[in-house]
């Protein structure tokens, strides 16, 4: 048991140290390792898993260590996956965290490798939201649920948190009723460390699909003079967001990481990155008991339908994020109007990289890190 574990713990931490673009990247990996190298699993299950893992709450490539962890060795071994997958990313946005202060981000040059930084991401968003949508928006309800969850945290600003909620409880409701409209509420939180482990302990548990779905909770909840923690500048944001594509480890640890430490120092961090996953760990070790049963029940399909569209609904807000921190040069001016979006505002070097971005994430052609190293670089020799 004990080289089992010591086994499961090294590979997985291999994998999340040297593997980037978050966990779909992660995932594929995975697959790879534990089919054709271990013979855990068999070739292709774990990305046939995927649903599974986008069903229940957590970041994808924490839900794949605990479905490793949980086949090779029980709760315990879905523990030790879980943090292995998790630590590389804890250490290395400590540091990146510790030492942003220090970054030249005023310097001509870096500003333009952070133009082809964001808009490799908002290529990359765009792609995976795409093939999400494909995925997860199949009649005329789904898009119903899509059109009214872009609607309410895309124009209305309210809490994404309750979007998904209200979503869930749509699907649950079509399931076992005719029709049914979700009832949505909207609040405000303020606190400091103390309120970290609750902070993190919901997106943890509204994480549905992998962590691009946090961007729009990050940005009510971090960006802006109105919101209720750090108060970041749009482009400090966007800038940390490239940069978590730039490090190791799935997305979602990243920035928990980040925020985590900006909250409360060190400890803020590790309280972070553990409550964003500890949700995962106990409903998909609860799922996993019993899965038959939990993927015919009409309770859990019901929540599927309600939950995929909406997370395709979170991911189209990221994107438009990144569109305005990137394509549109609107960082000064988060909350603009989209009909103040013109063809005077918008940046060619950064569309067409976001495009070719878009475009080769879908075919697959590059794995994104190189995607996205070589967008900064392009955008530096264009600016010379």
């Amino acid at each position: 048991m004990l080289k089992t574990l010591a086994v499961l713990f090294f590979e997985m931490f291999k994998i999340a140290l040297f593997v980037l673009g978050g966990g779909f990247a992660i995932i594929t990996v995975a697959d790879d390792v534990f089919s054709r190298k271990l013979k855990w699993t068999a070739e292709g299950e774990l990305l046939g898993h995927l649903p599974v893992f986008q069903m229940v709450p957590g970041l994808i490539a924490g839900n794949t260590a605990i479905y490793v962890g949980n086949k090779v060795a029980g709760a315990l071994g879905a523990a030790v996956g879980l943090t292995a997958v998790a630590l590389p990313s804890l250490v290395i946005f400590l540091f990146v965290s510790a030492g942003y202060g220090a970054l030249p981000l005023e310097n001509a040059w870096l500003n333009a490798a952070f133009v082809g930084l964001r808009a490799a991401l908002t290529g990359i968003v765009a792609a995976t939201m795409v093939r999400s949508w494909t995925k997860c928006v199949k009649n005329v309800y789904d898009y119903v649920v899509l059109a009214l969850a872009i609607y309410a945290i895309g124009v209305c600003r309210m809490n994404p948190a309750f979007v998904l909620v209200a979503a869930l409880l749509a699907g649950i409701a079509r399931r076992f009723l005719v029709d049914a409209f979700a009832v949505r509420r909207n609040t405000r939180v303020f606190g400091s460390f103390a309120f970290i482990p609750l902070l993190f302990l919901k997106y943890g548990a509204l994480c549905f699909g992998g962590g691009y779905v946090l961007v729009p909770f990050y940005i009510r909840d971090f960006v802006g003079p109105a919101a209720p923690y750090l108060q970041l500048a749009p482009d400090e944001f966007s800038n940390l967001m490239a940069l978590t594509q730039m490090t190791p480890g799935p997305i979602g640890i990243n920035a928990a990481t980040f925020f985590g430490y900006r909250m409360g120092g060190v400890g803020g961090a590790i309280v972070a990155t553990a409550c964003l996953l500890l949700p995962s760990y106990f409903f998909l070790l609860f799922a996993l008991r019993s899965l038959e049963k939990f993927k015919s029940s009409r309770l859990v399909q019901g929540m599927l339908e309600g939950v995929r569209p909406a997370t395709v609904s979170l991911m189209a807000v990221a994107l438009w994020a990144f569109l305005s921190m990137s394509v549109w040069d609107v960082s000064s001016r988060p909350h603009v109007s989209w009909c103040t979006f013109t063809a005077a505002n918008v940046n060619l070097v950064a569309l067409a990289l976001a495009v070719a971005a878009g475009v080769l994430t879908w075919r697959k052609t590059l794995p994104i890190m190189r995607l996205v190293f070589l967008c900064a670089l392009a955008a530096l020799v264009l600016r010379a």
